[in-house]
Order: C-alpha cells, then structure tokens, then sequence
C-alpha cells in the first residue's frame, strides 16, 4: 500500500493504477473486469456498468468503459457488464446483480452501479431498491425516457456521483437525489465521461470507500479518501471541478425514511464549518466501522442537512 500523508498523497493513490493486477473476460453475456492478487478473493466488491444504448459485447463503446472499470479493478473493485442485447432495461441490471451475488463471484454488501447514457436511465430505474445498492454514479447527463419503470431520481437513496460533461444534455437528476452526492462538471461532450481522465481517481476513490474496498486496518486512507471527496482541502474533490458541488439531503426526509440499520449523520448546512463538520462525521462513521470483514455494517451512508 502506497505511504499516505497527505491528501495530495491520497489523491495520487487513487489517480495511479493500484496495487493489483487485472483480469478481463466474458461471462454470461457480460464483460467482466476482476482484480488478481493473493490478498483478494472472491466474493469482490463489484459495481455494474449499465451501458449505453447500442453497445454490445465487444464493440468499440464497451470497450471505452475498460479505461475506467480497469483502473477500478486495480484498486481492488471488479466490474460486471451487461451487454448482450442493445438496451439492459433495470430488469436486466437487477438479474444480473442478482446472479454475480448467488454466485459467490460479488459481495452483496459491497454492490455499487455505475451507468453511461441510456443506460443512467435504467440505473434510476433500481431506486428505491431491495437489492442493497451502495453507491451510484452516474457518467454523462440523464433524461428519464422511454417509459422506464421508476426512472425517477428522487428515489436514489445511496451515496451519488454524478459526472456531467458541459456540452451534454443537461437533466434535473443530481438534484432531486436524497442522499451524500457530488457533482462534477467539466468540458466534453456526451461521451467525455468515459474517455477523461480526471473523473477517473475520483471514481477509485468514491467506490473504494462506500464499497469498502479499502484494507480494513488502512484507517489514515479511509480517513483521508472521506477528506478528498467531501473536505475542503485545496488538493479535495470540489477545487477540483470548476462548479462543482456538494449537497446533503433533507434531515426530516432522511430521518422519516431511514429504518434503524441506516446511519444518518446531521450537517448544519447554512454553518460555515459544514465541509469541516461532514468530514467529522465521515471519520466518525469510519471509526464506528473500521472493516466489513466481522463487522455489521450500515445499509447506506447518509448524510442529512
């Protein structure tokens, strides 16, 4: 593991390959990415890539995501997806998340998503969800079309990324979602998500924290990953992205829907110390649940304005 000590430090980390290898297959009509090293082991934690309409296993689309899903694997995250027909509807990702975790190839407790144009529209189609999601992110601007069945942000409950090119369709998704969530805004067009290189370590790091993917006794890196995604540090997350943003759901709404395994953290919003006070909340959520391995951890992590 890399000498952490600082969030420059950090931000290194996750913007570099990580500490293990990778292997690239198909399974089951899916393009599968996995980490190989002795000290990791199946069950992985795993995000699935809703893809965009039209892509098919091995085309040139599916083949994009691996610059992004490769370096996830290398720090430890696998990949499953999907690709077999032109449109995964969010039927498709709940069979496929469905077969990754009964295989014993996926934690369960560790599932993440991630989606690229059409396909962000299937991944809003999962929430709210009984699947157990972790975490989301989403790689280009999303409109709910084509009659999809719950495509409704509102409902997205999990820690949310949201990556937005400019010159893309800009839609109302990030807003309406009710949980911790970034936005980062930077220039390209509909497709830049995938092939810019600066969402990528952001991405390491957003899934290796709320996937737990990090070594459970690397207590400064976990510490110092909630500072780079949601402190205020020079080196952090929104310094990083011209209008970025950090927002923190409604403490009511939060509070009424959260049954008693969600931990939910309160952040006064309008207090200038409020990026200090989320961090504070993030370490102490990390201190509460250093490791997944042994321990009982939260269904989500939440944080309420």
């Amino acid at each position: 593991m890399a000498q952490i000590t600082s969030l420059s430090s950090v931000k290194e980390f996750f913007n570099k390959p990580g500490p293990y290898g990778v292997k690239h297959y198909s399974d089951a009509n899916s393009a599968v990415i996995e980490p190989v090293s002795a000290d990791i082991q199946k069950p992985f934690p795993t995000v699935v890539m809703s893809k965009g309409n039209g892509a098919l296993c091995g085309t040139s689309v599916i083949n994009a995501y691996n610059s992004i899903l490769t370096h996830l694997a290398t720090h430890g995250v696998a990949s499953v997806t999907p690709c077999s027909v032109t449109y995964v509807n969010p039927a498709g990702l709940k069979s496929t998340i469905k077969r990754i975790t009964t295989s014993g190839f996926a934690n369960p407790e560790k599932i993440g998503v991630a989606a690229h144009s059409l396909g962000g529209n299937s991944a809003l189609g999962l929430f709210p969800d009984e699947l157990n999601i972790k975490a989301l992110a989403l790689l280009s601007g999303v409109t709910c079309i084509l009659n999809i069945p719950h495509c409704n942000p509102s409902g997205v409950n999990v820690p949310f990324f949201m990556v937005q090119p400019s010159l893309d369709q800009n839609s109302d998704v990030y807003g309406p979602a009710k949980s911790a969530k970034l936005y980062a805004p930077f220039a390209g067009e509909h497709n830049a998500a995938i092939y810019n290189n600066l969402p990528k370590g952001y991405l390491a790091a957003f899934f290796s924290l709320f996937l737990d993917a990090l070594p459970s006794n690397e207590t400064v890196i976990r510490e110092m990953t909630a500072e780079l995604l949601f402190g205020d540090d020079p080196a952090s997350f929104k310094n990083d992205f011209l209008g970025a943003r950090i927002a923190f759901p409604d403490a009511s709404a939060v509070v009424s829907e959260a049954s008693p395994d969600v931990s939910v953290f309160s952040i006064d919003n309008d207090d200038d110390a409020n990026s200090t006070n989320l961090v504070l909340a993030a370490r102490a959520y990390l201190a509460a649940n250093p490791g997944s391995e042994g321990d009982s951890k939260p269904s989500s992590f939440l944080f309420a304005g």
